[in-house]
């Protein structure tokens, strides 16, 4: 039975909180997604969507260009033993040759790089 009160007492609350983290990037995810969806949907009343084009395009991106830089090493690395080589050979006049040799590669490489 209960009592009679001039005060109120609480009744059973529940634990709840109101979440202050703020996520940016979440945000944008969720915009960007709007944005696309919204895309997606003005194309087809179009009549212009194609399925899968997007996809496509999105790894067009991602691929990258064919790298020298492997090529040149193992060209250095040829240089760096033939030079050794010939040092013990001919002596130093065979280092200035492949050091020559070298040089000539280097500039070569810079200029069909620009």
């Amino acid at each position: 039975m209960k009592i009679p009160s001039l005060i109120k007492i609480p009744k059973h609350q529940r634990f709840h909180i109101k979440p202050r983290h703020y996520d940016p990037i979440k945000d944008e995810v969720e915009n960007r997604e709007r944005l696309i969806i919204a895309e997606i949907n003005a194309e087809k009343k179009k009549g212009t969507y194609v399925p899968g084009t997007r996809i496509a395009t999105a790894f067009d991106r991602g691929v990258s260009k064919k790298d020298n830089s492997s090529i040149l090493r193992f060209l250095f690395v040829i240089l760096l033993l033939g030079g050794t080589v010939g040092y013990l050979y001919f002596g130093l006049m065979a280092v200035y040759g492949v050091f020559g040799i070298g040089v000539l590669i280097y500039i070569i490489a810079r200029l069909k790089r620009s």
